[in-house]
């Protein structure tokens, strides 16, 4: 017998790719400051750039422009580079205003004649000579350009809450009847918060842009992967080693009662041989579209009111599959009997609403502190869907084969009698810290946790109790109880490594 727990191991990799490979992505232009040149800019200098002011002037200048400049004077912005107005409208004395520096592309200090340096575009001619004195020193300052999208993938490392079903494949010793008021009788697959708690990986990805500096719009999707849970008996085994059965609640004898799938020796019973498989998945989705509006805001702190639509899909699988070959006759029936008894419960749960809450961040240097939130508000499509059978082989080539498996809630087997829509919420915080080591690409590492306060799950809805002669052949019709659908609630929570870029 096999019983594992599997992750997709695989999508760390790529959630790794994305947050290391992405680094490399950043624009090169977006530095914050550009190199300091001594002399003349470049003759390529781009538009937004800004020459600053601070002069090193010859000796017969320097003291009038030491009496003209103070200190405040000496970086102010004299001229922009490109289609940008020349001239920095900070009032200053004629003599240095009247003579603004330009870059040229003819004679002078801008062609190298009196080095590498601006020449005074209303002193110097064709050469320099001496009427430009000294060529200044300047250096040339990058104006920081203003980043206004941003690009964050993450790679999520969640636990998802463990999740409970009836006990629907028990063991006992050979000999022992594998039913769940006997002594000895442990379980195989199923049981009380079970199923799944594992971590499983998966990625978010949030992309938005800033229509201004008070107002901004986004996008987020996030996916983990199927988390799965599985036990097998690895194929056709005997019971000389153990007894296997899928236990129930008989209502003929109004006790607790199992179909045998493997068994030798277990009084009043013939012996079996045969095999089962049992899975449980999970699968979870989001996707958001999102505004965000400044509230507040400060020397290195933001915070914004954050509105929009949010969607998810949780997806939970229960599946069963069991063979039961009859190896002896001593009680009844032929030698070769087989019964198989599938069942499949599937439950879908579709939210679609609102979401409000709140995204603040604190900057110090390099560090971010960012914690983000909110609640979603709406409605919740919960459908129920199960497909199954039980098929019967007399060993002699007469087949019977009757639709539904004996774990459905009822007679509700490719119905929409359980299908409802009710109003959720559910409440999300994520808290992150990130390292500014670019000037536009940041490294976080944070905690995220999400709530759903109503959710259908097929664990919970599941009715183990029927007529134990709907079972045997030749089969009665199945009999079931009523059972009421049961909600239930579910988290999953976890860290998050990411990569963000502005741009």
């Amino acid at each position: 017998m096999e019983t594992k727990k599997s992750t997709k191991w695989k999508l760390l990799a790529l959630a790794a790719m994305l947050t290391t490979g992405t680094a490399s992505a950043a624009d090169q232009g977006n530095s914050q400051i550009s190199q300091y040149y001594t002399g003349a800019a470049p003759l390529n200098a781009e538009a937004g750039e800004i020459v600053y002011d601070d002069v090193d002037y010859s000796s017969e200048q320097e003291n009038l422009a030491s009496s003209m400049y103070d200190d405040a004077q000496a970086l102010q912005p004299v001229a922009f580079v490109g289609d940008h107005q020349v001239g920095s409208g900070v009032p200053t004395p004629a003599p240095i205003m009247d003579d603004s520096y330009v870059v040229t592309e003819g004679a002078g200090c801008s062609t190298g004649d009196c080095g590498s340096s601006y020449e005074m575009a209303s002193s110097c001619g064709s050469a320099c000579g001496g009427s430009c004195g000294k060529c200044r020193k300047r250096p040339v300052r990058g104006m920081m350009k203003k980043h206004d999208m941003w690009v964050t993938a993450e790679a999520l490392l969640w636990f998802t809450q463990a999740r409970s079903t009836p006990a629907l494949i028990t063991q006992n010793t050979a000999g022992a009847d594998p039913e769940l008021d006997v002594p000895g009788t442990s379980v195989l697959f199923g049981g009380d918060e079970a199923i799944g708690g594992d971590m499983t990986a998966g990625f978010r990805i949030d992309i938005g842009r800033d229509l201004s500096d008070d107002f901004g719009v986004g996008g987020r999707f996030w996916w983990l992967s199927e988390s799965s849970e599985d036990a097998s008996s690895g194929g056709i085994v005997n019971g000389n080693a153990q007894s296997i059965g899928r236990p129930f609640f008989d209502t003929n004898i109004g006790s607790d009662n199992s179909i045998l799938i493997a068994s030798t020796g277990v009084a009043g019973n013939d012996d079996f041989e045969g095999s089962y498989t049992a899975e449980s998945s999970l699968d979870i989705y989001a996707a958001e579209a999102y505004a965000r509006m400044k509230m507040l805001s400060g020397s290195g702190f933001r915070s914004d009111l954050i509105g929009g639509f949010s969607h998810f899909g949780i997806d939970d699988t229960l599946t069963v599959r069991s063979t039961s070959i009859q190896t002896t006759n001593a009680l009844g029936g032929n030698i070769g009997d087989r019964t198989d008894i599938f069942d499949q419960i599937e439950t879908e749960n579709r939210f679609y609403g609102g979401q409000i809450g709140f995204d603040t961040s604190i900057t110090r240097g390099k560090w971010t502190l960012k914690s983000l939130t909110k609640v979603h508000l709406g409605n919740m499509e919960q459908i129920y869907r199960g497909i199954g059978s039980r098929t019967f082989d007399d060993g002699g080539g007469a087949v019977t084969s009757t639709d539904g498996g004996v774990l459905a809630l009822g007679n509700t087997y490719n119905t929409t009698d359980l299908d409802e829509d009710k109003f959720t919420f559910a409440p999300e915080a994520n808290i992150k810290l990130a390292y500014q080591f670019r000037p536009n690409v940041s490294m976080s590492v944070g905690y995220s946790f999400i709530y759903w306060d109503d959710v259908l799950l097929s664990g919970d809805n599941i009715n183990n109790v029927y007529n134990g002669d709907g079972i045997t052949f030749p089969a009665a019709p199945l009999v079931q109880p009523v059972s009421e659908r049961k909600d239930s609630s579910l988290y999953t929570h976890g860290i998050d490594l990411g990569c963000v870029i502005d741009f």
